[in-house]
């Protein structure tokens, strides 16, 4: 039984080989259009726990049509999925959607792994060094022999060295028995489960042959950094705190668990000096990229890669750095920004914000109980890691504002919001394991002081009911959408419930929220007590917080447009009064696991409904279950939706064409038959229009400024 349910569910995995959008660039030149070139990060799970992954890559041509090498439409409209007749770019045979042929991670278990560049972080302060038998030892990870041996599954310094060889690519253990172990081992590039290929354009003199690098981790623990132009990969990272993986993932034993690297998603700041639209370390560029684990560890990583053929490390921080005991396991993706107060020479400094990680308390089984970490909001300076301010529950300090009520952990990216154009953020959005919604205001033009008494939080919104059925959880970034109504400026807060880590679950009613946010400045004073909220003279929005499902309208039924003239009526009063709407998630276990997003009005909502793995019992086939998006009028709450197929989406991305079209691009696997509704959304082949787009003129000019 245990081999029938495990191959069960890793042929359900199977059916959706990756989680993740395609990835595409900017074009630095005009920074208003997307370049053409669309990156599909894949895995391919297994019965043991070396699972494999790969990246390919298509072109959207002038149709707007995903073509591959040979210039032939690329994707299925039946199934949505890569044909199998298709050859990506870099493949030098067909290699459609098989994640073990074609893209870069054919070309790298080709390659000869005494030609490969692996660094870790093994000098002094982290420095890289090369990762070889030499550099990567006991000494370096600050561990004993018989600690360093125990660590790679070894009894000695040779056994080390073998397992270290077979890390960097090579046949150590020569398991095809031709007595060379030096040669490759064949496949080396581990699943890319959550983490987006980062695409980094550096730019040239001609802007139709620029140099674009793609940055990606892995759960093999290796972060890799591949050329557009051949897809061979220019160097890999592996951090050397990850050591412990190595046996665990070259033993590959047959378990439902994964092993877990560097799965986070990349981010990148970067600082054009002269605006030319190049990047150039040489000028005075710079790109700093930062690398979280999810449930790899509890940790972040920075890497200069100003000049990407000779990377840096620049810091790490662990729930061990000083200040920062609350972080878990580092699932936040940072929002790179600048803050009131935190400037050098005049000038704003970049920073990092990012959400205190995830408590893995809550897998248990039961309603959500408070976590023990994870329970907080860090900001840290993007160039030495140095922690600048948090939100947690422990005491105030200089660096510390005290929340006692933020006692569910923080896995979600946040959401930043500039209200007054100053450039610097002022506003902070974002949802936690609980159910709850939080705001955080930066007013004032300085940083905080010991007492804390200029920054804040307010929790906004609770939507957690304590039961089973309305155990809601957190996993994305709200959605912040500035818009007027009824003539009055409000801030339109969006989020949809779900659980990241169980998505089969089928007992949580999960819902879609928009929250009228009506304070749309930060707020410069304390919150009223409630004798101050009882005073009618004290308009404050903070005394109606938090909101919760009762101070919503139900938008289920979709009255305000389905119904009679005096039921409409009727739903339109109670919504105008209202402090926002909620959706309820029809189907059992439908969940929204991740982030919406909002053009013109409309906010696409995409969700996952698990299989009834029940409704035919006589049934061989697995049932992955279903993806849908929704596409909602932010105003009154009317609604499409379109079939995604047998996937778990993620946020769609979006690609800007050179005339300003709008268009969105699906993860494989959505068929067209499903998702082509004229008037809606118009998709073909993976593409979607949307019938948005910019309002020209779409222009060749910004405005930025810079911390150099």
């Amino acid at each position: 039984l245990t081999a029938a349910f495990q191959g069960a569910i890793t042929g359900i995995l199977s059916r959706a080989t990756t989680f993740t959008s395609p990835a595409v660039a900017v074009d630095t030149f005009t920074r208003t259009r997307s370049r053409n070139e669309v990156y599909y990060a894949m895995f391919k799970p297994s019965e043991t726990v070396d699972w494999v992954g790969n990246i390919k890559k298509l072109k959207l041509n002038a149709d707007a049509v995903l073509v591959d090498a040979a210039n032939n439409p690329a994707l299925d409209p039946q199934f949505g999925n890569i044909k199998d007749s298709t050859r990506t770019f870099w493949s030098a045979a067909v290699d459609g959607s098989d994640v073990e042929k074609g893209g870069v991670g054919e070309l790298l278990a080709n390659r000869d792994p005494a030609t490969r560049t692996i660094y870790s972080n093994t000098a002094t302060g982290g420095a890289f060094e090369i990762f070889d038998t030499t550099n990567f030892d006991a000494a370096a990870l600050g561990l004993t022999d018989a600690q360093f041996f125990s660590l790679l599954g070894a009894s000695d310094q040779a056994a080390a060295s073998q397992q270290i060889n077979w890390a960097r690519g090579a046949d150590a253990y020569d398991t095809d028995g031709d007595g060379n172990t030096g040669e490759s081992r064949g496949w080396k590039l581990g699943d890319i489960l959550h983490s987006q290929p980062l695409v980094l354009n550096y730019g040239a003199s001609d802007p139709n042959d620029p140099d674009l690098r793609l940055l990606v981790g892995s759960n093999s623990g290796f972060v890799h950094l591949f050329a557009n132009d051949d897809g061979q990969e220019d160097w890999a990272f592996f951090p050397k705190e990850l050591a412990g993986i190595l046996p665990a993932r070259r033993r590959n034993a047959l378990s439902s668990d994964n092993v877990y690297g560097m799965d986070l998603t990349p981010v990148a700041y970067t600082y054009d000096s002269n605006r030319d639209g190049t990047l150039d370390s040489g000028d005075g560029d710079k790109v700093w990229v930062y690398l979280g684990m999810r449930m790899g560890g509890k940790a972040y990583y920075a890497l200069d890669l100003s000049n990407p053929d000779s990377p840096s490390f620049m810091w790490r921080i662990d729930k061990n750095t000083s200040g920062f005991g609350e972080l878990a396991q580092s699932w936040s993706e940072p929002v790179v920004t600048t803050i009131p107060g935190y400037a050098e020479d005049g000038i704003s400094k970049p920073v990092l914000v990012f959400g205190a990680g995830y408590d893995t308390s809550k897998d248990a089984q039961g309603v959500g109980a408070p976590d023990v970490e994870g329970r907080g909001l860090f900001i840290v300076d993007a160039q030495t890691g140095a922690l600048i301010w948090s939100v947690t529950p422990a005491i105030n300090s200089a660096t510390n504002l005290s929340e006692p009520l933020l006692l569910h952990s923080v896995p979600a990216n946040v959401t930043v919001l500039d209200s007054n154009g100053d450039q610097l953020t002022d506003r902070i959005y974002f949802g936690d394991t609980g159910g709850n919604l939080w705001r955080v205001d930066l007013p004032g033009n300085a940083l905080p002081t010991a007492s804390q008494n200029t920054w804040r939080i307010v929790k906004l919104a609770a939507f957690n009911g304590g039961t089973n059925a309305t155990d809601r959880r957190i996993f994305n970034a709200p959605d912040v959408v500035r818009i007027r109504q009824g003539g009055k400026a409000i801030d339109a807060i969006i989020i949809g419930t779900g659980d990241r880590t169980n998505p089969i679950s089928t007992d949580v009613d999960d819902r879609v929220y928009l929250i009228r946010d009506k304070a749309t400045a930060p707020y410069a004073t304390a919150r009223p007590s409630t004798g101050d909220c009882a005073d009618p003279d004290v308009v404050d929005f903070r005394c109606s917080l938090p909101l919760s499902d009762s101070d919503l309208f139900d938008i289920s039924d979709n009255t305000i447009i389905t119904g009679t003239d005096a039921e409409k009526a009727v739903a339109i009063a109670a919504l105008s009064n209202a402090d926002g709407w909620r959706f309820d998630l029809a189907n059992a276990g439908e969940k929204s696991l991740a982030r919406t997003i909002t053009i013109n009005g409309r906010a696409f909502v995409p969700t996952f409904t698990p299989a009834n793995l029940l409704a035919d019992i006589n049934s061989c086939q697995p049932d992955s279950g279903n993806g849908r998006m929704y596409i909602f009028d932010i105003y009154t709450g009317d609604r499409d939706s379109i079939d995604l197929g047998p996937i778990i989406p993620d946020t769609p991305s979006l690609h800007f064409s050179e005339d300003g079209t709008i268009r969105i691009l699906l993860p494989p696997g959505a068929p067209e038959s499903s998702i082509d509704q004229p008037g809606i959304i118009n998709c073909e082949g993976g593409v979607c229009d949307v019938n948005e787009s910019l309002r020209p003129p779409y222009g060749n000019f910004w405005f930025q400024e810079d911390y150099q």
